[in-house]
């Protein structure tokens, strides 16, 4: 289960983060009673569960221990437990779906007589990661855990619970689901599937082959320039004046208070500078009053910035952003060679484009997609004619040879870890393991085209670590299984609650 949550950590905290905003949004807001609308109380009952009411504040509680969890324990196995319990089985299960489960789980822990003890849960504790330094327990560190616990108007108790109850959502499992070992048979199939070596060859139908051979007319290209016209505009540009306040040159080579009488100068000349257009002063007039000198760039499109403006990217962004009927005075912007105040000078607003200007652009375009859907074809084609022919019990060289195709050989590839020196070894790999022997693969598309691949055997080599492979197939089978015996076991408990939302969320 940790190993799953790890691989979707990311996913995972942005959801729980997003139930907990929302959650506060309709736990705290208001709701309908007699005909009146008044704001929820923290008493107010918010979900019964096997009869039992949980109040918005017994809800926002479990909603904060799991969020403490997450955050400051760096202890994800409860909340993502308890998520993946969740009615949908996934990601996706609602904000007071997910932590009615804690209320599930915790009634069935008292029924079915699990009670971790203090010292579980304390020495669980010990053991997370966030609490060790090399490997031991670091007592610093549990103690400022217990500090940000008591911010957040939790006790030391309250950290033994979160972990009572990840330690018993986990004797749930294993009352449920323990016994069950995965079937060798399936876990040798597993292992057959994922660490295979096959032999093989690929038929290659390249894109750049098919665009040669394809031809388009005149009147296709006109027909797309009309119908595509308004994509086929000038990009606007602009001419911009502006002054640069440079900033001080080695400033760490300087004792500090010329450091500081310097950097003091420049910030006085912007300031000196942006007064005067504050007040009304035109851009040019303000130069020549502070003696500031101006340097002028013409028009440039965004994307292709003066060589002395290229590594100023916020400036370019404000100088395309600036709006067109702007009366505001210009702004002082901070650029990587030091201030920058800038005045739009000119604006080239976009052009349509004539059909000569863009014509080979479209014949380029209209090429290509008939190379696509002619590579698409030949593909689907060269595939149904050699499976039918495979089946027949023709050779595979005798049926490339009849249809004109090259049959190109590949060296052997190991399913598990396809050679990084051989193009492509990761597409061919997963095709080639879906693929039976002397079968043809679906394609497989690639950066040049769609390739076919032709599996002409399969073998399952030694390897010195085969039978730790084959255990940790095993166990990782059994793990799922397991997984899913108890899910489906949960789910049960789940209907038998008899949840019902007193606030109209689920």
């Amino acid at each position: 289960m940790l190993e799953f949550f790890r691989r979707h950590r990311g996913a995972f905290l942005i959801t729980l983060t997003i139930i907990i905003i929302l959650s506060f949004s309709v736990w705290g807001g208001w709701r309908k009673s007699s005909g009146y609308e008044k704001k929820a109380q923290i008493t107010d009952v918010a979900v019964t569960v096997f009869g039992k009411d949980y109040t918005i504040g017994d809800v926002q509680r479990a909603q904060r221990s799991l969020q403490f969890a997450q955050y400051y324990m760096q202890s994800y196995e409860l909340p993502s437990m308890l998520m993946m319990l969740s009615s949908d089985g996934g990601f996706g299960g609602g904000g007071l779906n997910t932590l009615t489960n804690l209320f599930v789980a915790r009634h069935l822990m008292e029924e079915l007589g699990v009670r971790p003890s203090d010292e579980e849960a304390r020495a669980a504790l010990e053991k997370l990661p966030a609490l060790q330094d090399n490997g031991k327990f670091d007592v610093s560190r549990g103690q400022m855990l217990e500090e940000n616990a008591n911010s957040m108007g939790f006790e030391s108790a309250d950290l033994l619970g979160i972990m009572k109850d990840t330690i018993g959502l986990q004797k749930l499992q294993d009352i449920v689901a323990k016994n069950y070992v995965a079937s060798p048979l399936a876990a040798e199939k597993q292992y057959a599937s994922s660490y295979q070596t096959f032999k093989g060859s690929k038929i290659t139908f390249e894109t750049e082959a098919f665009k040669k051979a394809a031809s388009v007319t005149d009147e296709e290209i006109k027909k797309y320039y009309e119908e595509n016209k308004e994509n086929y505009k000038t990009v606007e540009k602009r001419a911009v004046s502006y002054v640069l306040f440079a900033n001080p040159k080695e400033l760490d080579k300087k004792p500090l208070e010329e450091r500081q009488k310097e950097t003091n100068a420049q910030v006085e000349r912007v300031n000196a500078f942006n007064k005067l257009t504050a007040g009304g002063v035109k851009f040019a007039e303000a130069a020549k009053q502070t003696k500031e000198k101006v340097e002028s760039v013409p028009a440039f499109a965004i994307g292709e910035p003066p060589e002395a403006l290229k590594t100023e990217n916020n400036l370019i962004d404000l100088v395309f952003a600036r709006d067109k009927d702007s009366k505001n005075p210009p702004e002082a912007v901070e650029g990587t060679n030091g201030w920058y105040v800038f005045d739009v000078t000119k604006i080239e607003e976009p052009k349509q484009q004539t059909l000569d200007q863009v014509k080979d652009k479209i014949k380029d375009i209209l090429l290509s997609q008939k190379a696509d859907e002619n590579r698409s074809k030949a593909v689907n084609e060269a595939r149904l004619f050699l499976s039918d022919g495979l089946k027949a019990g023709k050779k595979i060289d005798a049926l490339v040879k009849e249809k004109k195709l090259t049959l190109e050989a590949l060296p052997d590839i190991e399913t598990s870890n396809p050679p990084q020196d051989v193009p492509n070894a990761f597409l061919i790999a997963r095709e080639a393991a879906k693929t039976p022997v002397g079968g043809i693969s679906h394609a497989v598309d690639f950066d040049k085209g769609t390739m076919l691949i032709y599996v002409s055997a399969k073998e399952l080599r030694k390897r010195p670590d085969s039978a730790e492979v084959r255990q940790s197939q095993v166990e990782s089978l059994s793990r799922q299984e397991r997984m899913g015996l108890f899910h489906a076991w949960f789910a049960k408990q789940q209907a038998a609650a008899r949840i019902v939302s007193k606030l109209g969320v689920s």
